[in-house]
């Protein structure tokens, strides 16, 4: 569970790592034609079109941690609802009884473990790591999926497109998305016959988190709402953030999604659990390897 949290925080850091407002556009267009920033925005346009417009995704999965020289697999669901929760299950095989959750909400992030019976709640403003460097929910929603993001945003409409950069390539097959702000740099890819976003991926670079780097991967696309969507999904991180480098690896293959809307966003838990406390979050989520 440890290994499982601690992926998908530092992925939540590295997908939101400029503080509220994005200070600069981010674009660099200085001795563009008309012609060709009008092919960018329209190529742009065309991937923002590709975006799922449905308010939820669930969906059985099948998870897999690499982490150093530990190899692990289980069974697993991961239920969205957009602009409410991510939430991530970790199941025991054949039984499917759940024994860890996730949840990742625009106020909070929640980990339950349900065999020893903890759990840590914690608003962003409650772990300094985190607050400082601007986390965000929408950043890491985006990923999931497969949409562009712009950091202190809640979404990217067609209005904001002039602030990435696109470099549209007569002989590419993959065009590259980009933006950048203070200390993190964001990239995505993007088919140039579908506009269908391939990659995603983010540097992050400080004198006092070190360096870390985000690679955002998708495959298997199926339709799904009238929109294709990933149902395989990958990500690795590499991260000093703990003061020495960590590689780890995350592939969710999902299966049988569906736009159901008949689950319960908010996780209630009885009063058998123990609370940690929020200041011991960044600990605990580092702790692997």
């Amino acid at each position: 569970m440890k290994r499982l949290i601690t992926i998908l925080s530092v992925v939540l850091l590295l997908a939101s790592c400029a503080s509220k407002k994005v200070a600069g556009d981010g674009s660099d267009t200085t001795g563009l034609s008309k012609t060709h920033k009008s092919e960018q925005q329209a190529f742009l346009k065309r991937v923002l079109d590709n975006q799922v417009q449905a308010r939820n995704i669930v969906a059985s999965a099948d998870l897999r941690l690499v982490a150093g020289n530990k190899d692990f697999s289980c069974d697993g669901k991961i239920s969205m609802r957009r602009d409410e929760v991510i939430r991530l299950q970790l199941l025991l095989p054949i039984i499917r009884t759940e024994v860890a959750r996730i949840d990742f909400t625009p106020d909070y992030v929640l980990l339950v473990d349900r065999f020893h019976k903890e759990y840590i709640k914690a608003s962003y403003k409650d772990v300094s790591f985190l607050a400082d460097n601007g986390l965000s929910f929408y950043s890491l929603q985006a990923l999931f999926w497969n949409q562009l993001f712009l950091p202190g945003e809640k979404t990217v409409n067609e209005q904001m497109l002039h602030r990435f950069t696109c470099g549209l390539a007569d002989m590419a097959t993959t065009v590259p998305v980009g933006f950048k702000n203070g200390n993190m740099e964001y990239q995505w890819k993007a088919s140039k016959s579908t506009a269908q976003i391939t990659g995603a991926g983010a540097n992050y670079d400080s004198a006092a988190h070190g360096k870390s780097s985000l690679v955002w991967t998708y495959d298997n696309f199926r339709s799904f709402d009238g929109h294709q969507f990933p149902l395989s999904q990958q990500f690795a991180v590499s991260t000093a953030v703990t003061g020495r480098q960590q590689t780890v690896q995350l592939t969710v293959k999902m299966s049988s999604p569906k736009n159901s809307a008949d689950w319960d966003t908010t996780t209630q838990l009885s009063g058998k659990y123990k609370k940690i406390e929020a200041q011991d979050i960044l600990k605990k989520l580092m702790s692997i390897q």
